[in-house]
C-alpha cells in the first residue's frame, strides 16, 4: 500500500539486450485517475507523532532530515515515493509517469498531468523541473549527484512533457525529482517557509512550527473518499489517552522505557522492526595508529557486538543481528546478513575466529585481535598495548550526538579498555559533523548513525567521489572503490549492479576501514482505529502510507 493516490500502481520493466545491441528500458505508470471527492473524510482528523523538531528545509537544502523529507511527501509533487520496503515507487499525481526510453544516451521522460497548479494558482509544468534540475545540479550536496550527471533537459508538447539526457550513466535515476518545489520558490530551513512556500499534494500546510505542523487535504487530488481531512504531526512520542482516536507514531528508537509505556496502553497496536540506518565505526586513513591494517583489524575483531546490542536493548524487543554490510541497512532489499534475532547467552559471549584467508572477517573474535596485534610486533603491558616504536596505543574517538551514540561509545570504550586500548571520546554537534571531523583528520575513530535509503550508491559516497558534508566523508579514497562505483552506476541491470556493490562493500568490510555495528531497531505504534497501517523501514515510507490509511468503526460488544 502506497501514497499519494488511493489507487497508485507502479508498473516498472527494464529490458537488457545482447551485448552491443540497443539497450532499452522502461518504467512506466498509469496516469492518474480521475479526481475523487474526499468529502467522505473531510472531518476527520489524523495525530501522528515523529521525530523533531521539525524544520522548513526543502528537498535539497543542507538541513533536510529524513523527517523533513517525508513531510515533504505529503505536500510536494515527486516522481518516485517510497514504498514500506524501501524501494522506490511511481507517485501518481501531478509528475504522471518517468520512463527510461534509452540507454545510450541514457533519456528519461517525464510526463506531466494537464491542468496542475501550485496552490498559489500558478501553473505546475516541465519548467519547474528544469528550474529544479538547475538549482540541484549546482549544489555542493550528494543529493544532487544525478544531476549533475544530466546533461540537458527539453520542454515540448506546451511543457507538459520534459525529455533529460544525461551526459555520462546514472542508473538510480529514479532518485531524481523528489518532492520538487515551485520555481519561484526560495531556499532555507525557516520552519516558516513551509506556509511560504506553494504546496501541490495530497495535502496543504495549515500552520507550521518546530513542534506541531497541520496539513488540510486538497480536495483536487485523486483519492478515495476515506482520507483524513485533516493530519496533526507532531514531534513528540506522547501516546493518546482515547485509543479510539486515530493516531500513529514512528520512533527511531526503541528502549525499555518505551517498551514498559506500551505495556501501559495494551489497547494501542505496536510493530518494533528495522530502522534505515547503521550504527558504525569509521577509521582514519590518515592517522598513524588506524593507518596500520593489523590496528583497525584488532580494534574491530575485539568488540562484542552482539553484547553491545544485548545491553542496550535487553532481551525483552526485537533485537538487531551484528552488522553484516556497510551500505544496507538491516531489513532493506540487499541486506546480505539475517534479519534480526533474540539474543541468547550463547550468542553473546561466543566469538568465532576466521577460519582462511578467503574469510569475510565479519566475526567479533577476540583472540584474533591478540593474535593480529602480537605478529605485528604490538606489546601488551600492565598499562595496555603499545606499538612497535613503543607508542602506546590511544584511540581519539568523535561520536554523533545521540542518546544511542553516547550509549553505544560507552560500551566501547569499556571493551577496549579491557581488551587494552584506552580510549578519549569527543562529541560532535551532528552525525555529519563526526564523520567530517574525521575526514578533517582530528580523530582516530567517527562512531556515528549513517542513514541509508535502500540504495548503495548513497552510502557508498563516503568513499568516493567529492566528500561532501552530507555523504558523510571518510578522508579515504582508492582507485578500487572509485572503479567499482562507477561500474555500478553504469549497470542498468540491478542483479549485475548488485553484485558489483557487494565487492565494494567486502572491500571495505575487509580491509576494515569501517566496522558495521548494528541497525537499530524502530517502533511504530497505532490506535486499532486506523485501518492500512503498515510496518515501514524508514520514515518517508511510513508517511506516504498516510494518504492510504482511513478510520475503522470500532465494534462494541453488546451487554447483556
Amino acid at each position: 500500500m502506497l501514497a499519494n493516490g488511493s489507487r497508485r500502481r507502479a508498473v516498472g520493466s527494464v529490458v537488457i539486450g545482447a551485448v552491443l545491441a540497443l539497450i532499452a528500458s522502461s518504467m512506466a505508470w498509469a496516469s492518474p485517475s480521475t479526481y475523487a471527492s474526499a468529502a467522505g473524510g473531510a472531518t476527520q482528523t489524523l495525530t501522528v507523532s515523529l521525530p523533531g523538531p521539525f524544520n522548513g528545509c526543502s528537498y535539497l537544502d543542507a538541513g533536510a532530515t529524513p523527517t523533513s523529507n517525508a513531510i515533504l511527501d505529503l505536500v510536494r509533487p515527486s516522481a518516485f515515493l517510497t514504498a514500506v520496503d524501501g524501494s522506490l515507487v511511481g507517485a501518481q499525481g501531478p509528475i504522471a509517469s518517468a520512463e527510461l526510453t534509452s540507454l545510450t544516451p541514457e533519456t528519461v521522460v517525464y510526463t506531466i498531468s494537464p491542468k496542475e497548479f501550485w496552490s498559489n494558482g500558478q501553473p505546475f509544468d516541465g519548467r519547474d523541473l528544469v528550474a529544479w534540475w538547475l538549482r540541484a545540479r549546482g549544489l555542493a550536496s550528494v543529493v544532487s549527484d544525478g544531476y549533475r550527471s544530466i546533461k540537458s533537459m527539453t520542454l515540448s508538447n506546451h511543457a507538459l512533457t520534459v525529455t533529460a539526457v544525461f551526459a555520462k550513466p546514472y542508473a538510480d535515476w529514479n532518485l531524481l525529482f523528489r518532492d520538487v518545489e515551485s520555481r519561484t520558490s526560495l531556499s532555507g530551513c525557516a520552519i516558516a517557509n513551509l506556509m511560504r512556500r506553494p504546496s501541490l499534494g495530497p495535502y496543504r500546510v495549515v500552520s507550521a512550527t518546530p513542534q506541531t505542523i497541520v496539513l488540510a487535504l486538497n480536495p483536487s487530488w485523486p483519492t478515495d473518499v476515506t482520507r483524513f481531512g485533516r493530519v496533526v504531526l507532531r514531534a513528540d512520542a506522547t501516546l493518546p489517552s482515547n485509543a479510539s482516536a486515530p493516531f500513529a507514531s514512528y520512533s527511531l528508537t526503541v528502549d525499555r522505557s518505551q517498551v514498559e509505556s506500551l505495556s501501559a496502553h495494551p489497547a494501542v497496536l505496536s510493530h518494533i522492526g528495522s530502522a534505515s540506518a547503521i550504527e558504525e565505526l569509521v577509521f582514519n586513513s590518515q592517522r598513524p595508529l588506524t593507518r596500520a591494517l593489523a590496528l583497525r583489524e584488532a580494534l574491530s575483531w575485539s568488540l562484542n557486538r552482539q553484547a553491545m546490542i544485548t545491553s542496550l536493548w535487553g532481551l525483552v524487543t526485537f533485537s538487531p543481528s551484528v552488522a553484516a554490510s556497510a551500505l544496507y541497512a538491516q531489513g532493506e532489499l540487499n541486506y546480505p546478513g539475517s534479519s534480526g534475532q533474540v539474543p541468547s547467552e550463547s550468542s553473546t559471549t561466543t566469538t568465532v575466529p576466521p577460519t582462511s584467508s578467503t574469510t569475510t572477517n565479519l566475526a567479533d573474535c577476540l583472540i584474533c585481535a591478540i593474535r593480529v596485534l602480537q605478529r605485528a610486533g604490538y606489546v601488551k603491558t600492565a598499562l595496555g598495548w603499545v606499538t612497535p616504536n613503543g607508542q602506546p596505543v590511544a584511540i581519539r574517538l568523535v561520536t554523533g550526538p545521540s542518546a544511542l551514540d553516547r550509549a553505544t561509545a560507552m560500551l566501547i570504550v569499556r571493551q577496549w579498555a579491557q581488551f587494552g586500548v584506552s580510549t578519549y571520546v569527543v562529541s560532535a554537534k551532528s552525525e555529519t559533523l563526526a564523520a567530517t571531523t574525521l575526514s578533517y583528520n582530528n580523530a582516530d575513530v567517527a562512531l556515528f548513525l549513517r542513514p541509508t535509503i535502500g540504495v548503495a550508491s548513497y552510502s557508498a559516497r563516503s568513499w568516493t567521489g567529492p566528500p561532501f558534508v552530507d555523504s558523510y566523508p571518510s578522508g579515504l579514497r582508492l582507485s578500487s572503490l572509485d572503479k567499482l562505483f562507477n561500474t555500478a552506476m553504469n549497470t542498468f541491470n540491478p542483479v549485475t549492479a548488485g553484485a558489483v556493490w557487494k565487492s565494494f562493500d567486502q572491500t571495505l568490510l575487509t580491509s576494515f576501514w569501517l566496522r558495521p555495528l548494528f541497525t537499530p531497531p524502530s517502533l511504530i505504534e497505532w490506535t486499532p482505529v486506523l485501518q492500512g497501517v503498515l510496518a515501514s523501514e524508514s520514515i518517508p515510507g511510513f508517511i506516504d502510507e498516510v494518504p492510504t490509511w482511513s478510520k475503522v468503526a470500532v465494534v462494541v460488544p453488546p451487554t447483556s
